[in-house]
């Protein structure tokens, strides 16, 4: 098929080499209308239609003796072929619980396709004990059906672009959802910071208010308090002070009466002494002239009621004026001289 090619080419570049310029007989042989190919179904091709002809079918043959082999080695081999020619194992110890295996393949395009290739194993507790372990493998992964598969989904995105465009616009709607949804949330926020700092600003001047009415009850107690033990402590001074003054006067009036009874009991005692002194000394003179009894004076009356006096031992008790003040005292009355004897 090669040879062919450049069988046909060949004349080609020779005459556009050779031949500058067109001849007379090109020029004619170009204005001339060419006939229709294929007028007379008894008429055979040309040479040249022949070659083509022929490139065309071994063109069309090679295609599809080469799309045939892959189809064919696609259905024999598989995507994932993996071979252990040679395992030798001395010993194996497994304990295995909860064990799960996904064998995938993945490819992924933009968020129309979305393929795993690969082995997903999930183990819960696994206890492996090997010994003595010879082995040979060998891991083959065609890629053939996926690299189809993108192909497929690229050709189907170049033939219909209103996907993307779908696409866009989903992404174009959810970009406007989030910054609703976050000029929202600020609204939210902002009018929940104004009604907490009014909440604030409000509970600080009730509080205010509150300290202010307590402090103003407060001084007002204060105020009736001290008042009052003003009062109290006034009330009591002057009933202390009327105490004292009471207590002043009983006590001067005792001191007063117990003086003036000291005194009479002094004074009587002294009299009553001078008396006694007197009578022993007037008995002593009677009996020593016992002649001159008859000549001698007797007591007058203020002796006797002296003399009686003297034998009670006790005066009378001198009763104060309407002043407080005791009377006077009368003067001490003395014995009488008696004329001496001759």
């Amino acid at each position: 098929m090669h040879d062919n090619a450049e069988h046909d080419e060949g004349p080609v570049e020779e005459r556009d080499l050779d031949d500058d310029e067109p001849d007379a007989e090109d020029v004619n042989r170009s204005a001339e209308p060419e006939p229709e190919p294929y007028e007379d179904e008894d008429e055979e091709p040309g040479p040249c239609n022949e070659d083509e002809a022929a490139t065309v079918h071994e063109d069309t043959d090679a295609l599809g003796d080469e799309s045939a082999d892959r189809h064919a080695a696609a259905d024999a081999v598989p995507d994932v072929f993996l071979d252990v020619p040679a395992l030798k194992v001395d010993q194996i110890d497994l304990d295995v619980e909860d064990l799960r295996a996904h064998v995938s393949l993945q490819a992924e395009v933009l968020d129309l396709l979305k393929l795993n290739v690969g082995a997903d194993v999930a183990l819960g507790r696994v206890h492996l004990g090997i010994s003595g372990v010879e082995a040979q493998a060998q891991l083959k992964v065609r890629l053939d059906n996926v690299v189809t598969i993108v192909n497929r989904v690229l050709t189907t995105l170049d033939r219909n672009p209103e996907i993307v465009q779908e696409l866009a616009r989903g992404v174009g709607s959810a970009v406007q959802d989030v910054g609703g949804g976050a000029r929202q949330a600020v609204g939210e926020l902002g009018t929940g910071a104004g009604r907490a700092v009014e909440d604030v600003g409000q509970g600080a001047g009730s509080a205010v208010q509150d300290v202010g009415r307590g402090a103003g009850s407060a001084v007002d107690d204060v105020g009736h308090g001290a008042g009052r033990a003003v009062q109290d402590i006034g009330g009591g001074a002057g009933r202390a002070v009327e105490d004292v003054g009471s207590g002043a006067r009983q006590a001067v009036g005792d001191v007063g009466d117990t003086t003036g009874g000291v005194a009479e009991a002094a004074g009587g005692t002294a009299q009553k002494a001078v008396e006694d002194v007197t009578e022993a000394a007037g008995d002593t003179a009677r009996r020593t002239r016992p002649a001159e009894s008859s000549t001698s004076h007797r007591p007058a009356d203020k002796d006797r009621d002296r003399i009686a006096r003297s034998k009670s031992g006790t005066r009378p008790r001198r009763a104060r004026g309407e002043d407080g003040k005791e009377p006077p005292r009368p003067t001490r009355r003395t014995a009488q001289k008696r004329d001496e004897p001759p």
